[in-house]
């Protein structure tokens, strides 16, 4: 009896232990339906592919996201301390304390003895700058100034 009972058993775990091949086999040939790309609301219209040479603009559009900006930079005020600019895009002012991301930098010069002139390309989402003017002497604080394009336009005369 306790030899039958262990051949049954031995035979049932052959028989499913094995993960059953006609179970596997099915699964195997099973082929994954495809889901359409459109959702419903969308695939009763039809769809239109538009090149650029089919747009259209009004004669005003001139489709450039560039601003320039004529910059002019003071003259040094004295021949005995250096001063440099850095003029850039990425700042913060929270309780009176500015930090600026240098890596945001349009302009970074030094001030000499003769006015500057400069053309800043900038995007059209910048709309702020900040310029810092540093004298190079010991415990020197910068001068800060802004630009807002909305209300000098297109120059920007920095002074001290």
């Amino acid at each position: 009896m306790k030899t039958t009972l262990i051949t049954l058993v031995l035979v049932t775990l052959t028989m499913f232990g094995c993960g059953g091949d006609e179970a596997d086999s099915e699964e195997s040939n099973v082929v994954p339906q495809e889901i359409p790309a459109t959702s419903p609301s969308t695939a009763s219209q039809p769809q239109t592919v538009i090149s650029t040479s089919e747009l259209i603009s009004t004669p005003e559009f001139n489709f450039i996201s560039v601003v320039k900006l004529q910059l002019t930079l003071p003259a040094s005020p004295t021949e005995e301390i250096n001063y440099f600019i850095n003029i850039c895009t990425d700042f913060s002012n929270e309780n009176d304390v500015v930090t600026i991301n240098y890596k945001s930098c349009k302009l970074r010069a030094r001030l000499t003895r003769q006015q500057q002139q400069f053309t800043l390309s900038l995007s059209v989402t910048e709309q702020v700058l900040i310029a810092q003017i540093w004298p190079i002497e010991n415990d020197a604080q910068p001068i800060t100034t802004y630009w807002h394009i909305a209300a000098s336009g297109n120059n920007w005369q920095i002074t001290f």
